[in-house]
């Protein structure tokens, strides 16, 4: 599951290194980048909640290795778009693929996880995490080498570890539910309040995630870095944020989800203020304790929200992962829109603002786990 979450994201991360040469070569304004990225992102969201519902009710395993070839295919004919049309379009069928990757495999994970889900949905996340900060240097390294062409090669990675994991599928089966277990599952009441301020909370931080992984490089690069740098810039970012997401995980299981998630939103605006404002070495290590913060909580809200519909993990995994992502998504074409109209530098500082937001919409969460050991605790003393 990790090594087809790491592929999968890597690939669909190729986006940013490949946007500064498309704005070149179809003469986009910072508008329309931000749109083709938002698409990209809203296609393969939007629809996670969907997949996550059928693969609850008839566990359709599947979708991973089909999800993977998907993403690989349509993500490796990007370099071969004529126009900016045909990009958007590619974009938006992608997310297609990606969506029925993401909540199948997120409830694979949490199953083999057992007692420490925290943990083992860390280093799942840990694994699209790396594929989010290898995807810029890979593509960087093809277009040294093969120019924009070489995204085909991408096709064979993806086909290449859809069928690896297709070999072991019997290893990451998720036990399927029977009819009564089934009718059950659909009679548990969904705690909106509480899944809605969670969902808000996911949305500011992937607003800001998704925002400066597209912008972050076209800002280096008007502060004079050159496109390799600021890619190198952006795999530090992606790469300790992949770090800070394994310990989140950890600590989660150890300190509590709700402290992890708020500590770590409201530390990562300071940082990544600092790494914007700074140069020199000073600015490499901001940028990696500020991916970390950033991150640190990407796997905690997951099992929160599992946590919160423990009979439906498929689609409390599509949703965190999913919808709320999606909303990020949106907010990235406002950014593009922010940085036509006042200007680049305005935008990415307001990116770095959000994820304060949501840390202090964070502080008013209440741990699901606790509730159910304090339940558990108040049913002994009852029955005693």
């Amino acid at each position: 599951m990790v090594l087809g979450h790491t592929v999968v994201d890597s690939s669909q991360n190729i986006l940013p290194v490949v946007l500064p040469l498309m704005q070149t070569q179809f003469g986009l304004s910072y508008a329309q980048v931000g749109l083709a990225a938002a698409l990209l992102m809203i296609s393969s969201s939007m629809i996670q909640p969907v997949f996550g519902w059928i693969s609850d009710r008839w566990g359709i395993q599947w979708f991973i290795p089909a999800g993977i070839v998907w993403t690989g295919i349509l993500m490796g004919v990007l370099g071969l778009v004529p126009s900016y049309l045909v990009l958007i379009l590619v974009l938006t069928l992608t997310g297609v693929g990606t969506a029925a990757f993401h909540p199948v495999a997120s409830m694979a994970a949490a199953h083999a996880s057992g007692a420490q889900r925290g943990l083992g949905m860390s280093i799942f996340s840990a694994g699209g995490n790396l594929g989010f900060a290898v995807g810029p240097i890979l593509m960087t390294w093809l277009l040294m080498w093969f120019s924009l062409r070489g995204t085909v090669l991408l096709i064979g990675l993806g086909a290449l570890t859809a069928g690896l994991i297709h070999c072991y599928r019997r290893e990451i089966e998720v036990p399927f539910l029977g009819p009564r277990q089934r009718r059950a599952q659909e009679g548990a009441p969904i705690p909106w309040a509480k899944l809605s301020g969670l969902l808000i909370l996911v949305a500011l931080r992937s607003w800001a995630a998704s925002g400066l992984v597209v912008f972050m490089p076209l800002f280096l690069m008007r502060q004079g870095m050159v496109l390799s740098l600021a890619g190198r810039a952006l795999f530090v970012f992606l790469f300790f944020g992949a770090v800070g997401g394994m310990l989140g995980g950890h600590f989660s299981d150890r300190v509590g989800r709700q402290q992890v998630i708020a500590f770590s939103l409201l530390i990562f605006p300071p940082l990544m203020g600092a790494a914007l404002a700074l140069q020199g070495p000073m600015r490499w290590i901001l940028l990696a304790s500020a991916g970390a913060a950033l991150l640190a909580s990407n796997s905690v809200t997951v099992v929160y929200a599992q946590e919160l519909l423990p009979q439906r993990i498929g689609l409390a995994s599509g949703l965190t992962l999913g919808l709320a992502f999606g909303a990020g998504g949106l907010g990235v074409g406002v950014s593009g829109v922010t940085a036509d109209l006042l200007g680049l530098q305005s935008s990415v500082w307001s990116l770095a603002l959000l994820p304060g937001l949501a840390g202090l919409l964070a502080l008013r969460l209440k741990s699901p786990q606790r509730e159910i050991e304090g339940a558990r605790a108040r049913a002994t003393r009852q029955a005693g």
